[in-house]
């Protein structure tokens, strides 16, 4: 069984290549708004198993704590905002006024996931994975 982290950042490179698939194909165009849809999916369900599984672990050990709490209020803030990108382009739209929004969605996403990635994750892999597994 993979690693929960090693998931989450498959996970984050997968999200990527979707939202560069919208971006490159257009969102006038079906195939995009299917990348987009698909995109939507996997955000969601990347989300879900932070909440499951990650945050929880992260939670139940002194040294992670903080942490956890801080990334997981963060989180809940930023996920209305994420999705809102998803279901206000579900429909196609103007091309100029997504691409300002998908702008301003990939530095969001990219500067989270960078956090993830240099802090969280490596937090969970080195006080909770003993604890998981045993």
């Amino acid at each position: 069984m993979q690693p929960l982290t090693d998931l989450l950042r498959d996970q984050h490179v997968q999200m990527r290549r979707l939202l560069d698939e919208v971006r490159q194909l257009g969102i006038g165009s079906e195939a995009g708004r299917e990348r987009l849809r698909q995109a939507r999916a996997l955000i969601v369900e990347h989300l879900r198993q932070e909440d499951a599984e990650l945050y929880p672990s992260l939670h139940r050990t002194d040294a992670t704590q903080a942490l956890a709490q801080t990334y997981a209020d963060e989180m809940r803030q930023l996920s209305g905002e994420i999705l809102a990108f998803f279901d206000s382009w579900q429909h196609g739209g103007d091309d100029l006024a997504f691409a300002r929004h998908y702008g301003r969605l990939m530095g969001l996403l990219n500067r989270r996931w960078t956090r993830e990635e240099v802090r969280l994750y490596p937090a969970y892999e080195r006080h909770c994975l003993r604890t998981d597994a045993a």
